[in-house]
């Protein structure tokens, strides 16, 4: 039989991940962005690595359970739907890897978990002008996303946001 609604883990990590990734790219692009690339960035620095990596840990975990737990009926748009998850998950994952390829390549991981010598300018690196493409990327997809669900809530009248709910099954 298949459920009308997403499994609680599944819903969980998704409003989890979604919080998560929200606040990361609001920090990183109001916060850290602004920052000159000084000592007294580090902490925040570190706040956003460590927060990053659970990001990506969430959307990996969202991707395993999709596949090992039973999924709603698919909705009459569905392949735009999955195609745009898809995209989504591609994105945030390679924000991640492109954050850990900055941190080796700029030498900030050091800066960051040991004290070391912190980066002149992170700008010189090709690495953080990708990740901050991703980072205009996800956002658009992310209001694509909400947009969507907005579109299914409140035109289409599908009950499509439901089946993310947080509330009783």
């Amino acid at each position: 039989m298949t459920p009308f609604r997403y499994a609680r883990s599944q819903v969980g990590v998704h409003w989890l991940a979604a919080a998560l990734i929200i606040f990361m790219l609001a920090t990183g692009s109001l916060v850290l962005a602004e920052m000159p690339d000084t000592a007294a960035k580090i902490g925040n620095l570190r706040v956003h690595m460590i927060l990053g990596a659970m990001a990506g840990l969430l959307v990996l975990t969202r991707i395993v359970l999709r596949r090992r737990r039973p999924v709603p009926a698919p909705a009459a748009s569905e392949r735009l739907g999955r195609i745009a998850h898809v995209l989504l998950n591609v994105v945030v994952l390679l924000m991640v890897a492109s954050g850990v390829g900055l941190a080796l390549q700029s030498g900030a991981q050091d800066a960051v978990l040991f004290g070391g010598a912190f980066p002149a300018d992170f700008k010189a690196y090709t690495l953080r002008q990708v990740h901050g493409l991703l980072s205009r990327i996800a956002m658009g997809l992310i209001a694509l996303h909400v947009l969507a669900a907005l579109y299914h809530q409140f035109v289409v009248k599908d009950g499509l946001l439901a089946r993310m709910s947080l509330g009783r099954r």
